[in-house]
């Protein structure tokens, strides 16, 4: 004989809970009388504070930072549940700073190019001196 598939009940309607958490907002309220949910605000307005001066004063590459919400649940045997929440923010990374400098012959940090100090290596002797180019002789 054929199986018989068993019907599928329809859901039945929850009863109404004036006191049901209907949404995330509502259940970070609950954390010290609503200073958590003020906490997490704050530290909010305060990322995208930074996010908007670190793109002023460095430019958009590296301007990003994040904002974690973290909430552990732990059940009693009553069936009560405790609960604690930890936001933590961070703002974008200041790049690190730049600077140039060269390397001299005695290997010590120096601002003069050793480039330079080969181009400019003193003055020349033009003697002697070729009457047919033009260049210009000392009067003796």
């Amino acid at each position: 004989m054929a199986k018989k598939i068993p019907t599928p009940q329809p859901p039945r309607p929850e009863s109404f809970d004036p006191y049901k958490m209907r949404s995330l907002e509502q259940i970070l309220t609950l954390f010290d009388g609503g200073n958590f949910m003020v906490e997490v605000m704050t530290g909010h307005q305060t990322l995208m504070q930074d996010l908007v001066a670190h793109n002023a004063e460095h430019g958009a590459k590296g301007c990003q930072g994040t904002m974690t919400l973290q909430v552990t649940y732990g059940v009693g045997n009553a069936g009560d549940v405790g609960m604690g929440a930890i936001a933590t923010f961070k703002a974008p990374k200041k790049p690190p700073s730049s600077a140039s400098a060269f390397i001299n012959d005695a290997g010590e940090l120096t601002l003069y190019s050793p480039m330079m100090a080969r181009m400019h290596g003193g003055v020349r002797d033009a003697t002697p001196h070729d009457p047919e180019t033009g260049e210009v002789r000392d009067i003796d």
